[in-house]
């Protein structure tokens, strides 16, 4: 493949490159991939992939004025199956359409209720937070690193996830779930914690909902986790952002 050939395919594969990562910022859907800390990042290198690529067009562009000028390219580009590492990527990003981790990733990635890989740093903090202001994670720290069980007992509670039915659990329960994300999905983990209302067998697995209700305890796998007794469950869209960061 002549150099100026293979140029042209590189600078746009750049492009599209830069262009892909634009357009999932815009729509925020870069966040079910990536960690919100990294978004910084990724702006920078989107920007660095336009600059890249508006560098190989001008050498291009140039290269065309030498050959006009007579002075034929006799050089040759490296093999065109580095073009096939960038072009990969970027193919599945396109086709594959864009959605956050949900119960299908358990089946490999499984799930917990007792969130051991979660630093308990914060739950000092979560004291200081209105009970009804606390997420999944949060109430399982709370259970995970705190004594004093009874204390959360009877506190009103407020927790958004996606629905999912375990063997182990009864009839009229269900697990509120939620992925936690350190570095990018492909490092993710499943935490969950009980919800209990009368008419869970009519929830989809899967749905988003809104529990509201409150406290209690159960014990799960010899461990004492959370329960949130519900008063209310309400059907939700998939949050802005979806997973929560330890």
């Amino acid at each position: 493949m002549p150099k100026r050939l293979h140029r042209s395919f590189q600078a746009l594969l750049l492009l599209a490159l830069c262009i892909f990562l634009a357009s999932k910022l815009a729509s925020g859907k870069l966040t079910y991939y990536i960690n919100l800390r990294f978004i910084p990042l990724t702006i920078f290198g989107v920007i660095f992939l336009a600059v890249l690529a508006q560098t190989l067009f001008a050498e291009i562009k140039r290269s065309r004025q030498l050959v006009t000028a007579g002075d034929d390219e006799h050089e040759h580009a490296p093999a065109s199956a580095n073009l096939w590492f960038m072009l990969v990527p970027l193919l599945i990003g396109v086709l594959i359409p864009s959605r956050p981790l949900d119960s299908s990733a358990f089946a490999t990635k499984g799930f917990n209720t007792s969130s051991p890989l979660v630093s308990a740093d914060s739950s000092a903090q979560l004291f200081e937070t209105d009970s009804e202001e606390r997420n999944v994670l949060d109430w399982i720290k709370l259970f995970n690193y705190e004594t004093d069980i009874p204390q959360f007992v009877g506190q009103k509670a407020s927790v958004i996830g996606f629905v999912y039915f375990d063997e182990s659990l009864n009839k009229n329960q269900f697990f509120i779930s939620r992925f936690i994300i350190s570095c990018c999905a492909a490092d993710g983990f499943a935490i969950a914690m009980v919800g209990e209302w009368p008419q869970a067998s009519t929830l989809e697995k899967d749905s988003w909902v809104l529990v509201k209700g409150t406290i209690q305890s159960i014990t799960l796998n010899e461990q004492v986790v959370p329960l949130i007794k519900a008063d209310s469950v309400q059907a939700v869209p998939i949050p802005e952002q979806p997973y929560l960061f330890p």
